[in-house]
Formats: structure tokens, sequence, C-alpha cells
């Protein structure tokens, strides 16, 4: 458990670190693009395209995985807290697990969809080039992979923690 407790710390930090980095890109590549745009009337091409087919999906699906594990996710817990705490505990299996399903039948989706999108070379066009655009496709599938075995994992390890008190 521990092993797994570590790998999936090292994963999430890096998909947390990878999307953190894209945040600051899209920052430095927008502020880039508006100075040019106002200053010698010259905007970066691509600089749209670029930003919500790259940027803003790393940056969104890959903190997932990231958030999850620091317990960041939004929760309101009004009815759970007057639970006792064994059936809290179960049920917070239960969610997860359910959670993880629906995650894992999404991303399935998503990667049929991110399949079909690489076979067919999907892109943009530009005004000098075309930018290829299929890649950040396989982004929602991989981040919900990673966000449901956080969330099974995290679960479990909260009640073998409460078991072991």
């Amino acid at each position: 458990m521990k092993a797994l407790d570590r790998i999936l710390a090292g994963i999430s930090t890096v998909t947390g670190v990878i999307a953190g980095i894209c945040l600051m890109l899209m920052l430095a590549l927008i502020m880039a693009d508006v100075s040019a745009k106002y200053l010698f009337h010259m905007p970066i091409t691509g600089t749209l395209e670029i930003v919500s087919y790259y940027f803003m999906p790393i940056a969104v699906y890959l903190a997932l995985p990231y958030v999850e594990r620091s317990g960041e996710h939004i929760s309101v817990p009004l009815v759970t807290d007057l639970l006792p705490i064994r059936v809290r505990d179960i049920l917070s299996i239960l969610v997860a697990l359910f959670s993880a399903a629906y995650l894992l039948v999404v991303a399935w989706a998503c990667g049929e969809k991110a399949a079909a999108l690489m076979r067919t070379g999907e892109e943009v066009g530009l005004i000098y080039f075309d930018l290829i655009i299929w890649p950040p496709r396989w982004l929602v599938p991989i981040a919900f992979v990673l966000m449901a075995i956080q969330i099974v994992h995290g679960a479990f390890k909260k009640d073998s923690e409460a078991q072991a008190q």
C-alpha cells in the first residue's frame, strides 16, 4: 500500500507541476501576444488556438489527480457529518467506487474519441500553418483514469487509517 501511495503521490505531483507550468506558459504567451499586438501591431499567430487547444486542457485535466490527492475538491459534508463514523466510512468507499466507475466510463468514451481524432489527424487551420490538435484530446482519458485510481486509493487509505486508530 505504501509503494502505491508513493507512486500515486509522484504521479500527482508531476501532473500538478506540469499543469502549473502550463498556466505560466499560457500567461507568458498571452502577455507576449497582447504586447506584440499593441506595441508592434503584430499579434502572435495562433495564440488563441494554442492556449485553448493545448495550455487550457493541460492545466485543467492534469491538475485533477493533484487536486484529488490534496483533498482540495469542493465537498459539503452537511449530511454525512450527522452519520455514524462507520457508516460514513462505508459510504465514502461506495461513493469512491461509483465515482471511479463513472470516471472510467467517461475516460473510455473520451479515449475512443481521441483515437478517432488521431486517426483523422484533427487540426485547425491558422493563417500561416495548420495546428495539429488531436494530441491534447488524450489528456481527458489519461487524467480521468489517474483521478479514478486516486479516488479509490484515497478512500481505502482513509478507511485503513481509521481502522488502525
